[in-house]
């Protein structure tokens, strides 16, 4: 099995067609056609239903997809070892991000790196928590930010900070003049939360535990634009924190209120101790921890404390 069949294989995957795999790749579909063909003949299997709106995984096709990504990962990695030995870090490094830390995040990182180390480029993925470790778990990224992180052999967690949660809502759609949301408050009103095992709904699970309560949503939602969208249209309520609505805080669409006990969602910085880890992975760890402490010391994380407080 070659590694150039495996590229164009996972291209045509990713794009949904040999068209678009093709431009993409910069080589001729019936070149790309022919090496996945070869490919399917090599594997006795079919790896795409085709379609006049493009291809399909087959089963084994995503069986593929996913073994594939981690060699393909694994051979840039190797070379990313070799080559940044000689002129400091380079390379590509895969990080994957909640969207609400990444907006904090991501553009001070990418500013950053391009000063310190100009030869890494860096791939960004997005994603809710538990999706973010299944990916560190297949070795498709190299440093995974989660939160609430569920702890497991062979995985290293760097603490970086603790964001407290508050209950958001539309503005002027509390009802009630309670400074801070108990339990039982919380329980009374329509919830918009992600399903389970979403971290944040693990996190408000353990909260309201104590309490001996369950808080069922009335929408269930795993999407933070449709989340933020529902508030503003004053369907419900979520728990959130203010780094991931602040924009909408400030602007007077969203109002939040403190939960009572005051509740913090732990922020880490994930790897896998099982690989080695490049000199570019280790650089872009060391500038997310230089970044998390200096929004820390300046205050420009809203809500966020070190964990040391």
């Amino acid at each position: 099995m070659k590694l150039r069949a495996l590229k164009y294989f996972q291209t045509v995957a990713e794009c949904g067609s040999f068209s678009r795999g093709s431009e993409l790749l910069r080589i001729s579909q019936p070149a790309v056609s022919r090496t996945i063909r070869d490919l399917e003949d090599e594997l006795q299997c079919r790896l795409f239903t085709r379609s006049s709106g493009g291809v399909i995984l087959t089963e084994q096709g995503r069986t593929l997809l996913s073994r594939s990504q981690m060699v393909l990962h694994d051979v840039e990695r190797i070379k990313n070892d070799i080559i940044g030995g000689t002129g400091g870090p380079s390379g590509i490094v895969t990080i994957a991000i909640p969207p609400a830390v990444g907006h904090l995040l991501v553009p001070a990182l990418a500013h950053l790196l391009n000063e310190t180390a100009p030869n890494i480029s860096l791939r960004v993925l997005g994603g809710f928590s538990s999706y973010i470790k299944e990916l560190l778990v297949k070795g498709q990224v190299d440093l995974a930010c989660t939160h609430d992180p569920v702890l497991q052999r062979g995985f290293s967690v760097m603490a970086m900070l603790e964001e407290e949660v508050f209950i958001v809502g539309k503005s002027g759609s509390f009802e009630f003049d309670d400074a801070s949301i108990t339990p039982e408050r919380l329980s009374q009103l329509p919830l918009v939360l992600p399903a389970r095992p979403n971290s944040s709904r693990r996190f408000l699970d353990r909260w309201a535990e104590p309490a001996g309560l369950q808080l069922d949503p009335d929408v269930e939602v795993d999407d933070h634009m449709i989340t933020r969208g529902l508030l503003e249209a004053g369907v419900g309520f979520a728990p959130l924190t203010k780094g991931a609505v602040n924009r909408e805080l400030s602007a007077g669409t969203l109002e939040a209120r403190p939960l009572q006990p005051r509740a913090y969602w732990p922020l880490t910085l994930m790897t896998c101790i099982s690989q080695s880890r490049s000199e570019a992975v280790d650089h872009v760890a060391e500038a997310l921890q230089t970044i998390v402490a200096k929004r820390l010391e300046d205050g420009t994380w809203i809500g966020a404390r070190s964990n040391n407080d």
